[in-house]
């Protein structure tokens, strides 16, 4: 179901009237349109919902498996005569689906002998790929047009001429591969575990060192883009965030030169920078670097549920509960909340539990008008939806663990809270004594104090005291841990939990 919720939110984005996407009236068809008009509105969670609707069957039966193959074959060819020059995407974009769309067309002509025309085509296309630097079309028209000239016109000035580029746009296209290839090796580890992983600081370092000269030798796009990330990776490794700061403002500098809005690296290391300064816990810059970032990202898009993910830390760091519960609204209000990854979902999940443990506190009002929308927080829900980050020990299950035992007080469930603290010893024994983790640890041997002193809030912070000395001597800015583990910081969090506790 979801290449097919994916495909409508694009068309749907793309404006595409409804009569376009179906075709003529027949036999079918009002079935098709309806098939597409629910799939837009979000009312199939899976393709059993949908052959269910439809059928009354699974999803394994051939009727619905036509329709939905006719659906999805319907909503493919759509692209090619969607309205891309809309005023959302730059020139770059523009381009990019243009020139793909007209280099497929020209393909096609060139297979059907129509090669005058696909000729000239092809020629009026490179010179627009040169221009925005899309490397990978100029290795594909200049070897489709080095075959032309030399074996069916017999041109050899020309064939020269294009087997000279296809032979440096191929070399060029090979050093930003490897560069892309460096820079995925290096993301993968990230994508579904926060821990802090030290070790990669030197694989980063030793894959920088192989693209460092293609740096300095080419100005392309594609290889500045995962070059300057591949040496950002060297020090967000290690939350080294000055060292970053420096890195993302020469990537900056570097793509606002160019003579197109390069959207996607502006926007990558914008949101680099924002993640420094809310680390270095410098909230103004954080917003400056938010601002500038914002407007080059589409709404609804990955990168900008990314943004506000760092919008939401910015405002719980600094302790405005209410703006950080607007950002969260915003975010798990919107249509293509459902789309995203399950790791991305639950990051916003637990954001939310922390809001709630702020509203049992009564650190946070939650306006009306969300109770009336049906919003709402059940603690075994949550648990049972932590599918990704509950095997992230070392990472984002801390802040599961965190919250489990912030809202095991707040709602004073002492029982259960006494019944965990074997448990919870044993986790952080076993996965809280290695660098990065150590503000985590010493904030769980704080909370741990609670339950072994019967919840009593004297002799509870008396204990707690020398750990609380420790984390105090370890802010957040130098603790060397992936900034979404701390999602309030521990101190604030600290200080609120006392307050709930009975004298």
């Amino acid at each position: 179901m979801k290449d097919l919720i994916d495909l409508v939110q694009v068309v749907t984005r793309t404006k595409l009237r409804a009569v376009e996407l179906i075709g003529d009236p027949g036999e079918g068809n009002s079935k098709l349109q309806e098939f597409y008009d629910l799939v837009s509105e979000g009312k199939f969670a899976d393709d059993d919902e949908a052959a269910e609707y439809f059928y009354g069957k699974t999803k394994t039966n051939p009727s619905y498996q036509k329709l939905r193959k006719t659906l999805k074959d319907r909503l493919v060819n759509s692209l090619f005569v969607i309205d891309l020059k809309q005023a959302s995407y730059n020139d770059r974009q523009k381009a990019y689906y243009e020139a793909y769309k007209e280099w497929a067309a020209a393909k096609i002509l060139f297979g059907k002998n129509a090669r005058t025309v696909a000729a000239a085509l092809a020629r009026k296309l490179l010179k627009i790929a040169r221009k925005f630097e899309f490397t990978e079309l100029m290795v594909d028209i200049a070897h489709t047009l080095r075959l032309y000239y030399g074996t069916i016109e017999g041109d050899e000035k020309k064939y020269e001429q294009y087997n000279e580029e296809f032979k440096t746009y191929e070399q060029l296209w090979l050093v930003e591969n490897r560069a892309e290839e460096f820079f995925i090796e290096l993301s993968m580890g990230f994508i579904n575990s926060k821990a802090t992983k030290t070790a990669f600081q030197d694989r980063a370092r030793k894959y920088y060192e192989q693209v460092k000269d293609a740096l300095e030798k080419y100005d392309s796009y594609q290889l500045h883009l995962c070059g300057r990330l591949i040496e950002v990776s060297i020090h967000t490794s290690i939350n080294d965030y000055e060292k970053t700061l420096d890195v993302c403002d020469r990537a900056i500098a570097f793509f606002e030169k160019k003579s197109f809005v390069a959207r996607v690296p502006l926007q990558v290391f914008l949101y680099q920078k924002f993640i420094c300064h809310v680390q270095l816990r410098q909230f103004e810059k954080a917003k400056k670097a938010a601002q500038d970032c914002l407007p080059y990202l589409e709404e609804g898009s990955f990168n900008w549920f990314k943004v506000y993910e760092l919008y939401f830390l910015l405002y719980a760091h600094s302790g405005q509960y209410e703006q950080a519960n607007e950002i969260l609204t915003m975010a798990m209000g919107h249509p293509s909340f459902e789309g995203l990854p399950g790791n991305v979902q639950e990051t916003w999940k637990i954001s939310e539990a922390y809001l709630y443990f702020l509203e049992c506190a009564g650190h946070l009002a939650v306006p009306d008008k969300e109770k009336q929308n049906g919003r709402s927080f059940r603690l075994s829900k949550f648990l049972n939806e932590m599918e990704v980050f509950s095997k992230d020990k070392h990472g984002m299950n801390i802040a599961i663990l965190i919250i489990e035992i912030l809202l095991g007080i707040a709602q004073e469930r002492y029982d259960e809270l006494i019944d965990r603290v074997e448990a919870v010893e044993k986790y952080r024994n076993r996965y809280l004594r290695e660098e990065g983790v150590e503000r985590a640890n010493h904030f769980l041997r704080m909370l741990l104090q609670i339950p072994k002193n019967a919840f009593r809030r004297e002799e509870a912070g008396a204990k707690a005291r020398e750990d609380q000395l420790a984390l105090q001597a370890l802010p957040i800015e130098m603790a060397n841990q992936t900034y979404e583990i701390e999602v309030i910081p521990y101190e604030k969090l600290w200080e609120i939990t006392l307050e709930i506790l009975p004298e």
